[in-house]
């Protein structure tokens, strides 16, 4: 190993097992480091990382005592402690598939499994070492965006023999500066004579984006569906997918992509952030509430753990609770409370969430058949100076909404709207959609989910079904993944048709509702109601046919 390297190396081991610290501190020793700190906890490692620079970084990926090696990763590189040109290495135990998936992503230089010998150790580093210090010079221009000096040094180095070792690396690079700067018909040129040669995986991945910038849609899509069947590449290209989706307003279909994406790689927390989005702008409100409670999980401890991660899993909560019947409702109700406690002992001395707390637990006591206690909470905020960010005015209008202040919900949802869009703040597509179909379906529905099931229900009963069906689809606009909604809607459709032939519009809901129960893996009992709705409205049609053919 070029002892030159070794002489100037500043060295961190970051460990909370002794006997790993002993064994990687002598192994290194023995290398020829002499500058080596050991620290136990990732809470010590930032401050050893406050007060030095280190060359070198080996890194427990399963620290316990406070944040875990991801975590402390992530906090590292935020906080400039970790450069291009550092030496990072994780090591670890476990070597499944969900951490496998997240180192990648996180991008070390590179991953022991325990055990390993100091032999392996020393290769590695040697390896490591060496391609750093061939590549300063790329990695700095790098870090100053200067893609026109990286492709400069990539392109010497390209020529020097003595870096031949270092060509297939050298090749990514250049790809990714061509990306990075715009240059998209070289990049596409440059990755599809590599993609003749050999099919790199990460080529092929290089050219879906060329292409997608390009706007050859169909060419990076077809590419992009292929290197989702391939392991190594399925993340990258279902994080591709769901972008390009989202860009193109198909919200569902970047929806399964991402939340995919989240399920093979789950402690990405900007991840998270997204599904949540999409999953409350489809009204997979399931689907929002797993997303939230999966993201607060891996927040915890790290530096992105906020009080608004607490009120997001909170307030998704309450939103998938207004959707159940009032049993199922409970249980949730109970769990958001349970968050918006853990909320109050993280954060005990936050003035300015006073608020934020007070419009969830108005909601909370509106859920409860509270509703006194609801108002009486709000009727302070109502006069409040708006304030906040976008999902505090959301969640404030959902409140109001809820109790009745339909005018003022859409006041503020107006308002906001308006604002955000002349300020050009809401950079976020997912974002901004949701906002504009809140105010739309506060504006034309002015109940909620559960209080438009039950007026259907009781016009149901009444056997008004003309208006207990549009009842039904109202409440399926704002719950389309629900199956006992459309069955009910199913049901008043039925007993709508043995009176008279559907008009057009219920035909279309008729056929809506069909959709989405067929889609789904129903119980027993919803099965049985099923099959006996669709035999009474074949006989149905068939009487309206005989009568029409007379």
């Amino acid at each position: 190993m070029n002892q030159e390297l070794i002489k100037h190396a500043n060295v961190l081991i970051i460990d909370d097992q002794a006997l790993a610290q002993v064994f990687l501190k002598q192994s290194l020793e023995k290398l020829g480091f002499d500058k080596i700190m050991v620290a136990e906890s990732a809470k010590h490692a930032l401050r050893l990382a406050e007060e030095h620079q280190f060359n070198v970084i080996i890194c427990s990926f399963n620290l316990s005592r406070d944040k875990d090696g991801y975590q402390l990763f992530e906090e590292l590189k935020a906080k400039g402690a970790i450069k291009l040109t550092t030496t990072f290495i994780f090591t670890s135990a476990e070597t499944d598939a969900a951490l496998v998936n997240s180192v990648v992503e996180l991008q070390p230089d590179d991953f022991l499994a325990k055990p390993f010998t100091a032999k392996e150790l020393s290769d590695r580093l040697r390896r490591v070492l060496t391609r750093k210090h061939t590549l300063t010079k790329v990695y700095r221009a790098l870090e100053q965006n200067n893609y026109a000096a990286v492709l400069e040094q990539v392109d010497t180095l390209l020529m020097d023999p003595k870096a031949a070792n270092l060509y297939p690396l050298l090749m990514r690079i250049k790809g990714d500066a061509l990306l990075a700067s715009q240059q998209y018909q070289q990049a596409a040129q440059f990755y599809y004579e590599i993609i003749t040669l050999q099919k790199f995986t990460w080529a092929m991945v290089g050219l879906a984006k060329a292409y997608l910038g390009l706007d050859k849609e169909d060419a990076a899509i077809n590419i992009l569906e292929k290197l989702v069947a391939k392991p190594q590449t399925r993340l990258a290209a279902l994080d591709l997918l769901g972008q390009y989706y989202i860009q193109h307003d198909e919200y569902e279909l970047a929806y399964q992509k991402l939340q995919n994406a989240s399920e093979l790689s789950p402690r990405n927390i900007d991840r998270h952030k997204s599904v949540v989005q999409l999953a409350r702008l489809v009204h997979d409100h399931s689907g929002q509430y797993n997303a939230a409670k999966a993201m607060l999980k891996y927040a915890k401890r790290s530096f992105h753990e906020t009080a608004d991660l607490y009120l997001t899993v909170a307030r998704s909560g309450i939103d998938y609770a207004l959707t159940l019947p009032e049993q199922e409702s409970a249980v949730i109700v109970r769990q958001s409370e349970k968050f918006l406690e853990a909320l109050k002992d993280q954060f005990p001395s936050s003035a300015e969430n006073k608020d934020k707390i007070s419009i969830v637990q108005a909601r909370i006591h509106y859920l409860k058949d509270e509703e006194s206690k609801a108002k009486q909470l709000v009727s302070n905020i109502l006069e409040h100076e708006e304030s906040g960010n976008l999902e505090d005015y959301i969640d404030k209008a959902k409140a109001f909404h809820e109790l009745g202040y339909q005018d003022q919900a859409i006041h503020l949802l107006e308002n906001i709207h308006q604002q955000y869009n002349e300020d050009n703040t809401v950079n976020d597509k997912v974002l901004a959609a949701y906002l504009t179909q809140e105010k739309s379906e506060k504006t034309e529905i002015p109940f909620t989910p559960r209080q438009l099931n039950n007026i259907a229900v009781q016009l149901y009963g009444k056997k008004q079904y003309p208006a207990a069906i549009q009842a039904f689809a109202d409440a399926l606009r704002l719950m389309p993944k629900n199956v006992r909604i459309a069955l009910n809607m199913l049901q008043a459709l039925v007993d709508q048709m043995v009176r008279t032939a559907l008009d057009e519009q219920q035909t279309k809901l008729y056929n809506s509702a069909i959709s989405i129960i067929s889609q789904q893996n129903l119980p027993h009992d919803q099965q049985t109601r099923y099959e006996k709705l669709l035999e009474r409205s074949a006989q149905a049609k068939e009487r309206h046919n005989q009568i029409d053919q007379t």
